[in-house]
């Protein structure tokens, strides 16, 4: 989905907030990160709460069903849902959790890794800022990045690297999809 009508915008700014709210947490001194850590696990389980009663409500009439799947189509809507445990999230969405949980050991290496597409189970990924011409360091990143991965997701079968200036795809079209056909006097 493209915004186009400044929401984009604001949820940067709201992202920004969150991200420098878990700071000042980070900061705090053991007791008050954890009674912060406390309320914020109360406000989200009061959320998720509502969401739930929302969604109920919504799926139990024609017009909310409709409603309600055009909301998923949101990516706020469809987070907010996955983060209360009412939808399941997607496996991109998980792969990109499992690439958070590795990301500092690649940092600390001087790497970071971009998911860029799921297709047929295979995870195409790219190294980035790794050195590449250091053989044994830049494998040792790989195999880390494909270990998560294929650990974490069974549905995986295979991980592979893309070169680090393959423009991302965003639309697969397999070529044993594609068939043509003579038609007769042609």
């Amino acid at each position: 989905m493209t915004v186009t009508d400044g929401r984009e915008a604001t949820f940067e700014r709201r992202a920004s907030r969150i991200d420098a709210g878990q700071r000042a947490v980070a900061r705090l001194d053991a007791e008050a990160r954890a009674a912060a850590d406390a309320l914020v696990a109360a406000i989200e389980d009061h959320q998720a709460a509502v969401l739930r009663s929302l969604v109920a409500r919504l799926r139990a009439d024609d017009r909310g069903r409709e409603l309600l799947y055009e909301a998923v189509d949101e990516p706020e809507v469809y987070a907010a849902l996955v983060k209360a445990g009412i939808l399941r999230p997607t496996l991109a969405m998980r792969a990109v959790q499992v690439l958070d949980g590795v990301r500092p050991y690649l940092t600390a290496h001087g790497g970071d890794v971009e998911l860029v597409r799921i297709e047929e189970g295979v995870a195409y990924v790219r190294l980035l800022g790794a050195c590449q011409s250091c053989g044994a360091s830049t494998q040792t990143l790989r195999d880390s990045v494909a270990e998560a991965l294929l650990e974490h997701l069974p549905e995986l079968s295979e991980v592979q690297e893309l070169a680090p200036d393959t423009a991302a795809t965003t639309t697969f079209i397999p070529l044993s999809s594609v068939s043509s056909t003579r038609k007769p006097g042609r």
